[in-house]
């Protein structure tokens, strides 16, 4: 009886440590603060608006620090990955979603910046509209769409999520630009279509 003992506590000890590990997986993913008191959690990859695939200009700004990168973007129903280099096509780093948990891996970016809120702001450009909306309600924020077809700007649609009458941030997207500001964080940046 004492020689099977030993046997239980491993197998316990082993599929605790195992259950444990699935679960951080899981809980990996943390709340999107959009204001200082209102947080929205991602949408599931399913959500995408089409599949895009390429190499884009990611230009932004923080206050006054300007930075410039390439990312080659993949976004569809599987997830989003964004792989940030230099103009020599020096690796910059990574940004991977896939639902269930993101994967932020760069030198370049502060070790604070979670990879959630690149996430949140790319989901706000590329995933529905309809399911962005309803996720904001939950929130007690409001996104706000218009217009839905080509103006003579180009402007295909801007998105702007408010919290009651204030803007916090606006999203343009025009066929090869989306520009992304960000007016309570005092952020801005634009991600451009390249020819490959």
């Amino acid at each position: 009886m004492r020689k099977t003992a030993p046997s239980v506590v491993l197998i316990f000890l082993l599929s605790l440590l195992i259950s444990c590990k699935s679960t951080k997986a899981v809980s990996s993913l943390r709340p999107v603060y959009i204001t200082n008191t209102k947080k929205v959690n991602l949408l599931g990859p399913s959500v995408a608006v089409g599949v895009f695939e390429g190499l884009q200009l990611l230009n932004g700004s923080f206050g006054d620090t300007g930075f410039s990168l390439m990312s080659y973007t993949q976004i569809d129903a599987t997830g989003i990955s964004l792989s940030l280099m230099n103009d020599f096509g020096t690796d910059m780093g990574n940004v991977f979603y896939d639902g269930t948990k993101v994967i932020f891996d760069s030198a370049y970016f502060p070790k604070a910046l979670p990879g959630e809120y690149i996430i949140c702001d790319i989901q706000n450009a590329y995933y529905d509209k309809a399911a962005l909306q309803e996720n904001y309600e939950t929130a007690g924020l409001r996104l706000e769409v218009w217009p839905a077809a080509v103006d003579e700007a180009g402007v295909q649609e801007i998105r702007c999520i408010y919290d009651g009458k204030k803007l916090i941030e606006e999203i343009t997207i025009l066929e090869n630009t989306i520009t992304i500001k960000n007016y309570l964080r005092g952020y801005e940046y634009n991600l451009t279509k390249l020819e490959e």
